[in-house]
């Protein structure tokens, strides 16, 4: 079977480029043929064959090729030599011959599962997508992965309603998984008659009403087709059909912020933060959402810390923390900020903004300790960047470490690039981590030269 790479493959298809080289398959190998396997023929016939395996094993194509057809010149009439000869020259690129000769085995065994896949292994190469098409769609009756790949051949081919229907058929038989939603997504934002799936997920409702998965399709065509009452209508259908149902909440939280029933909605994003069923981009969204929502209505600014208890420390939700720190950093509420920039940068800890932002709040809280420790790790990760070395020197002085603090801003002052207004703060704190030694000398040097500099900036 034909294993693709599915992280990248969608990707692929829609930045175009290289498609056909670096949508990367392996064929698992069929088991060489062996004496038993040829029949009653020659020996000339055995002779040249094997020769013929021998030089494919050494990567010698044309020789391969060369024997081949010596045994073809000898008995025509076996079919392995016709798909031996295409494999070799499908390993020297000359597609148009490696199809010719895959073709005539398909004449005889048109459903030799190998064949066939060594076959879209060709026309893909060639980027000829819809005889590629034709291919997956008789694999697909083989195993059912092959719709993954059908689906992306008929959104190549800009076939998008028989994409949507081969990727819900997947989902169907195989389950969901994060690359399938997107892939769906992907499809849904191209279908040309949304209609057309609205009327076939309405028919698949009534003859399978226990299929979480339809409702959530039919929410999903409804709002992209702007008929956000039938949206809603059906998510609550699907509520009462399935009260236990966790993603239905991912459409209610916003249709109960819309109508302002926010204890509604803040059930139903609780619900959603706390499942394992949604990605961190979906709980990411329903964040911002309420975010919105409450920057407009700052009564509510509670519920959002009581709604945000949902949430795991899993990395998932990191980048959820941060935002959240964000929106409080904006407002001024510096132990809120740093409360979920400390949650969201456990495991995010190569944000150099957000690390900035931490030590800069410690700093301000007072939590110099804290600041000290976390400056020193965000040098290890950013050695160059000036400003760390500077909140590391102003926690140190406050920890009455004068010495290390001139230590560490003098090597600090190295990374400043025509910036007077940095250079000004740091002898500033130069001149406070003197004071600190009891060099009131130095100190009054460094702050008359601060002085100078703030004068140019």
């Amino acid at each position: 079977m034909i294993r693709y790479w599915q992280h990248i493959g969608f990707c692929l298809i829609l930045l175009g480029g290289n498609l056909a080289s670096s949508f990367s398959q392996d064929i698992e190998p069929k088991q060489e043929i062996n004496i038993d396997d040829l029949g009653n023929v020659s020996d000339d016939f055995q002779e040249n064959f094997f020769e013929a395996l021998k030089q494919k094993a050494i990567t010698n194509y044309e020789k391969a090729i060369e024997a081949l057809e010596k045994c073809i010149a000898i008995d025509d009439t076996h079919l392995f030599l016709y798909e031996e000869l295409g494999k070799n020259y499908l390993e020297l690129k000359q597609y148009d011959k490696a199809a010719t000769n895959f073709t005539k085995v398909l004449q005889e065994k048109p459903n030799e599962r190998y064949t066939l896949e060594l076959l879209f292994e060709v026309y893909f190469a060639q980027r000829k997508y819809a005889e590629s098409i034709t291919i997956v769609e008789k694999l697909a009756t083989f195993d059912e992965v092959y719709k993954e790949q059908l689906a992306n051949l008929y959104f190549i081919e800009q076939r998008y309603d028989d994409a949507l229907v081969a990727v819900d058929e997947l989902i169907e038989e195989l389950g969901t998984d994060r690359y399938r939603e997107q892939l769906k997504k992907k499809i849904l934002l191209k279908v040309s008659n949304p209609n057309s799936q609205i009327s076939r997920l309405e028919e698949k409702i009534k003859k399978q009403p226990e299929e979480e998965q339809n409702y959530l399709n039919l929410i999903y065509l409804y709002s992209q087709n702007n008929q956000k009452k039938e949206a809603y209508q059906t998510a609550k259908q699907l509520l009462d059909k399935k009260p236990k149902s966790e993603l239905v909440h991912l459409a209610l939280y916003k249709f109960y912020l819309d109508d302002t029933k926010v204890e509604d909605a803040i059930s139903s994003m609780k619900i959603v933060l706390a499942t394992d069923k949604l990605d961190a981009d979906a709980k990411y969204k329903v964040i911002n959402d309420f975010l919105s929502f409450v920057n407009e209505n700052p009564s509510y600014e509670p519920q959002l810390i009581e709604v945000t208890k949902a949430l795991s420390t899993d990395v998932s939700d990191s980048k959820v923390f941060t935002e959240i720190g964000n929106y409080f950093y904006e407002k001024n509420k510096k132990e809120l900020a740093l409360n979920f920039y400390e949650r969201g940068i456990k495991d995010n800890s190569n944000d150099f903004n957000t690390l900035k932002k931490i030590v800069r709040l410690q700093l301000e809280l007072k939590r110099y300790e804290k600041a000290k420790i976390g400056s020193e790790l965000a040098i290890e990760m950013y050695p160059s960047q000036p400003t760390l070395y500077l909140m590391n020197g102003e926690a140190l002085i406050n920890l009455d470490n004068g010495s290390e603090a001139i230590e560490i801003l003098t090597i600090g002052m190295d990374y400043i690039i025509d910036d007077h207004k940095m250079e000004s703060d740091f002898y500033e704190q130069i001149s406070n981590a003197y004071a600190k030694t009891g060099d009131q000398v130095k100190a009054a040097e460094y702050k008359e030269r601060s002085h100078q500099l703030k004068k140019k900036s």
